[in-house]
C-alpha cells in the first residue's frame, strides 16, 4: 500500500531529508513508500537512512555505543535499563497526518546481552521506502482503498 511521506522526525526536529525523497517516480514507477505487513524491519534509501542514522546518533545521551553489532546500526548498551528513553521518531505524511511511534517500535532490544538497536536498514539499490510490521506493531491499521487512505491508531495488539 503506497503512501506519501513528506518528513521524517527524529526528536521533535523535521530531518533535512529533500522530499522528492519520498515520490514515486514516473514513467519508472521506481521509488515512493509502501507500508507492508510482510516485511519485519523498515528501510529507507540513501541517503535519507544516514540522515535518520546521524540524528539518531546525535541525539542519544547517555547510553555507551556499541560497535560492530551485526545488521544493525547503532546499537547502544543499555545494560540495567528498564525503560529507554530515546529520542522520539515520527513520519509525517503528505496530508498533514503525523504517525509518532513508541520506541520499542524504532528500536529492538536484545537479550541477554543489553543491547537495543535502530530497528531501521539501509537500501542502496532501491529508493523505494518500506514502513515493515516492526514499526506497525501495537497499532490498529486501516487500510480504506477506496478513498486511498490510511488510518492508525494505538492499539494493544493482545487485547484485539
Amino acid at each position: 500500500y503506497y503512501v506519501q511521506i513528506k518528513s521524517i522526525m527524529v526528536g521533535g526536529e523535521v530531518l533535512n531529508i529533500p522530499e522528492e525523497t519520498w515520490h514515486l517516480s514516473s514513467p519508472e514507477g521506481t521509488g515512493g513508500t509502501i507500508i507492508d505487513s510482510g516485511t519485519t524491519l523498515s528501510y529507507f534509501p540513501d541517503p535519507a537512512y544516514k540522515t535518520i542514522k546521524e540524528a539518531f546518533v546525535n541525539k542519544v545521551k547517555g547510553y555507551p555505543v556499541v560497535e560492530d553489532f551485526p545488521a544493525l546500526d547503532p546499537c547502544y548498551n543499555v545494560c540495567g535499563v528498564e525503560q529507554l528513553e530515546l529520542p522520539t521518531f515520527g513520519i509525517l505524511f503528505g496530508d498533514g497526518a503525523v504517525w509518532n511511534f513508541p520506541v520499542e517500535n524504532y528500536f529492538i532490544r536484545f537479550e541477554p546481552d543489553e543491547i537495543a538497536c535502530l530497528a531501521i536498514l539501509g537500501r542502496t539499490r532501491s529508493s523505494l521506502s518500506i514502513i515493515g510490521n516492526y514499526l506497525q506493531q501495537n497499532f490498529h491499521i486501516l487500510y480504506d482503498t477506496k478513498k486511498s487512505r490510511l488510518g492508525f491508531a494505538p492499539t494493544r495488539c493482545a487485547n484485539v
